[in-house]
């Protein structure tokens, strides 16, 4: 007598019941990480005041006093995105918070790319800050300007 077993391992509703759990499950990611990514982007601007800027990306928010600027430059940065504990905001395309770079330490970012042409904001506290402006050539002349005439004030 052979016994022959076709029908081994659960029952096909089961797994049916397993996978749509899965697909739920990875669905619902995927919803809040376009939520994310999609406050951020619209949220992301540079304000401009008399005397300072100030930097929003969806909850993150930076004051930048012109007197305190230090130099300007548009650079490429070597940001380390792996071993970075710093910054809980992590996304392709855009930088958040503070970012350890290779190259720079740890820099500020508010900045929709994350390794090519950031203008840096160096500081005179040391600090670093990254944007990445629409004009960035524009923009990085207009804080040069500001800044300088605050150094002339003092």
């Amino acid at each position: 007598m052979i016994l022959t077993f076709s029908n081994v391992g659960p029952p096909k509703s089961i797994v049916l019941r397993y996978y749509i759990r899965i697909m739920i499950g990875f669905l619902t990611v995927i919803t809040l990480y376009s939520f994310v990514i999609i406050i951020i982007f619209f949220s992301m601007k540079y304000v401009v005041l008399n005397d300072r800027v100030i930097l929003k990306c969806g909850w993150y928010k930076k004051i930048i006093m012109f007197s305190q600027i230090e130099k300007v430059a548009i650079e490429n940065i070597k940001a380390n995105l792996l071993a970075d504990s710093y910054s809980p905001i992590k996304f392709p395309g855009y930088a958040l918070g503070r970012v350890y770079t290779f190259d720079k330490g740890l820099v500020y970012m508010c900045a929709t790319r994350v390794n090519k042409k950031i203008l840096l904001i160096y500081l005179k506290n040391e600090e670093k800050v990254g944007i990445t402006p629409k004009n960035i050539e524009e923009f990085k002349e207009f804080l040069l300007k500001k800044a300088a005439s605050f150094q002339e004030e003092k």
